[in-house]
């Protein structure tokens, strides 16, 4: 018997501990993270034989606990380390050979008024840990701003990117095992609302099979550098020069749950896979066509799923509050035309004027 302890019992870690129930041989552990003591953190590492993570957004004093058991963990320690931070995330970019933002390190007001400087306007200044979701971030569009930015979110290490002017945002995700072999989802495109992801569409129309090809490979350049084992994604911008990568999650993604009920393995299972070191399952899709609408804030719209035979509803069991994501629909079709058909029957868990995409 394998035992398997993820850290972070959110819905991430309850999806990953689902997508191997059917494995007898392996048994899965969810760490609290809002519970963490170091005496209760050092038992659960003692008792399994592998560690993972719903979220790299770890304390620096659980991921100096982590040090001594770095041999179990999947994905390793370099990799934690390097996507919690966006300044070392965007170094580990360009050292694969991946295509960036321009950048700026910045650590006071003087920096900013420097990064206005060197990259131009607008440009987007960022926490360079813990943000998500739209937080930690301030759009610069004049220079008059840099004194507001820095005091909304500055006293600490930012990032200043330049602005990329991008068609749509897309991600690719990919498992990779311990033996380096990697496979890969079809892209999707992603459509955010008030900084949040509200759905993704399978295909992303007009997706080219160059830039599919080239979002693949930036996926494998980047998992093999970092000698990565587990499901990892890239955010993407789509834009007249190619793609430019956004952002990395060094776990499994929202924009990949449509894959639980859309494709052959999902990015949950496959990562697991990944870590027990068994072989991946085919990333091949199920249907023609799949989306994923995120429910935030209320669960009420979402009842209409229950109508709906090509509508797969999760409830992740959280208090409703506003900005809050309790839940997500993956819609399953034989075309594009169903899919949307079924969507029009959801628009309510969608907020105004964002469907469709373009």
């Amino acid at each position: 018997m394998m035992k398997i302890g993820i850290l972070g019992n959110g819905q991430l870690g309850q999806m990953l501990a689902d997508s191997i129930a059917d494995h007898a041989d392996i048994e899965v552990s969810l760490y609290d993270l809002r519970a963490h003591t170091d005496a209760a953190l050092q038992s659960f590492l003692d008792t399994v034989d592998r560690v993972s993570y719903e979220t790299e957004n770890i304390s620096a004093d659980i991921v100096a606990q982590l040090e001594p058991h770095a041999d179990k963990l999947y994905p390793g320690i370099e990799a934690l380390k390097t996507f919690q931070n966006r300044l070392t995330e965007k170094r580990a970019l360009r050292a694969a050979g991946i295509a960036t933002a321009e950048f700026w390190a910045v650590n006071s007001l003087d920096d900013v008024h420097t990064a206005i400087e060197q990259l131009g306007l607008p440009l987007v200044l960022k926490t360079t840990t813990e943000g998500y979701d739209g937080k930690g971030q301030f759009v610069i569009k004049q220079a008059e701003q840099a004194e507001q930015a820095w005091q909304t979110i500055g006293h600490r290490e930012l990032i200043a990117e330049a602005f990329v002017t991008f068609e749509r945002e897309t991600s690719v995700i990919a498992s990779r095992d311990q033996d380096g072999n990697v496979v890969v989802w079809p892209m999707t495109e992603n459509v955010h609302h008030e900084g949040i992801l509200r759905y993704s569409l399978y295909p992303a129309p007009a997706l080219t099979e160059a830039k599919q090809a080239q979002a693949e490979q930036y996926i494998r350049q980047l998992a093999d550098s970092l000698n990565y084992v587990g499901t990892i994604t890239l955010e993407l911008f789509d834009t007249e020069r190619g793609l430019i990568a956004n952002e990395v999650a060094p776990r499994v993604h929202n924009s990949g749950h449509w894959s639980i009920e859309g494709a052959r393995s999902s990015q949950f299972r496959n990562h697991m896979l990944a870590i027990s070191g068994q072989p991946l399952g085919s990333t091949a899709p199920l249907f023609a066509s799949v989306a994923m609408l995120n429910v935030i804030g209320t669960e009420e719209p979402a009842k209409a799923a229950q109508q709906q035979p090509e509508a797969h509803l999760h409830s992740y069991g959280k208090e409703a509050r506003p900005g809050r994501k309790l839940g997500h629909i993956t819609v399953t079709a034989t075309s594009n035309s169903q899919r949307d058909a079924c969507i029009e029957q959801l628009i309510d868990v969608l907020p105004e004027h964002i469907w469709p995409p373009r």
